[in-house]
């Protein structure tokens, strides 16, 4: 499925914000080996959540990955 302007799959523009969002916060040492964690930890949250949306569970994870950071 595309988004209303056919240009991006279905959440795409979601999991890219999320994903930037991270990478700035977290201000990584190795920005491919976090990225690769990162999209790791979305999967597996996205396989535990399976049934829900795409966009909600891009925006799910990175709710509880911030969480995770401010401690």
């Amino acid at each position: 499925m595309m988004d209303s302007q056919g240009l991006f799959p279905y959440g795409l523009r979601s999991l890219i914000e999320c994903v930037t969002r991270a990478t700035i916060l977290s201000q990584p040492a190795d920005t491919p080996k976090f990225l690769a964690d990162y999209l790791t930890e979305l999967v597996n949250y996205r396989g535990a959540n399976h049934e829900a949306d795409a966009k909600e569970v891009t925006f799910l994870n990175q709710e509880e990955w911030g969480k995770f950071m401010l401690l």
